[in-house]
């Protein structure tokens, strides 16, 4: 499996094919962030899988979206106030369909002990506040470092001041900037200020401007979400480096059918 700097030199050399993402796993065949989710995204064969994490109030790394964990669990309260013993007794799947009721809420580590040698991991950071932000940082990085998945994870986030304080820790990190609502800078304006590799923006937000940019700045970029023919083929035409989705299997199957050339790195 190469690296995902090998792969930034290869797509800047001029490698069209897309990269798929599959948002927080196969959130629309699956309770997103879980790690049924995570398996229906590999085997539909993804480049990358983006999730979210957080820390608990006794300071593991889980792989959460919302800050309270109700939308998601059949529990009450914020991640940050929730320990991983009231975690494991969660049911994370049955708010999605009966078919998963009993799915649990994962540890990062377990999410990459399924993808590893299978697919990238992108990990959206969340906001951080306080003197929170260094502690928190580092366990999510020890958490990298100790499966030995550097070399194969992607960092991105809304929160610029998270990505910035990160790059400046680790540099050798690569970073992606998810661009803010409202924000009309261009990416190389936002990589700049932040000194990230990567530009992440919805499906609305790829105007020809934002494309132009991209090929004079030679930044990597993907685009979120791409669940459809329609804006997968609108979305083809840009020069793109990943789409994300929520359905992986349809839309791979779809490119396939639409000859839109796939990455093949893994």
């Amino acid at each position: 499996m190469k690296t995902l700097r090998e792969i930034a030199i290869r797509r800047l050399a001029g490698d069209k094919s897309l990269m798929v993402a599959g948002h927080r796993g196969s959130a629309g065949t699956a309770p997103e962030n879980t790690l049924s989710s995570f398996r229906h995204a590999v085997e539909a064969g993804v480049d990358l899988i983006e999730t979210d994490v957080q820390i608990t109030s006794d300071g593991f790394v889980v792989v959460f979206h919302d800050k309270n964990i109700s939308r998601t669990t059949n529990g009450i309260g914020q991640v940050k106030q929730t320990d991983l013993s009231h975690f494991k007794d969660l049911d994370a799947g049955s708010w999605f369909s009966e078919q998963f009721r009993g799915e649990p809420v994962p540890l990062l580590s377990d999410v990459i002990h399924l993808i590893k040698g299978k697919c990238f991991l992108n990990i959206e950071v969340k906001n951080i506040e306080g003197d929170s932000l260094d502690d928190n940082i580092h366990r999510i990085i020890d958490v990298i470092m100790n499966e030995g998945y550097k070399d194969y994870t992607l960092f991105s986030s809304f929160y610029y001041g998270t990505l910035a304080q990160l790059k400046k820790e680790y540099p050798y990190l690569p970073t992606a900037a998810i661009r803010l609502p409202k924000d009309k800078r261009l990416p190389s304006q936002i990589a700049s200020e932040i000194g990230c590799e990567g530009f992440v923006c919805c499906v609305e937000e790829m105007t020809d401007e934002v494309a132009d940019d991209i090929v004079k700045s030679n930044i990597l970029t993907g685009v979120y979400s791409i669940d459809d023919e329609p804006t997968l083929q609108e979305m083809a035409k840009k020069p793109i480096t990943a789409v994300v989705t929520n359905f992986p299997a349809l839309i791979i199957e779809t490119m396939h059918k639409l000859n839109i050339p796939k990455a093949k790195y893994i």
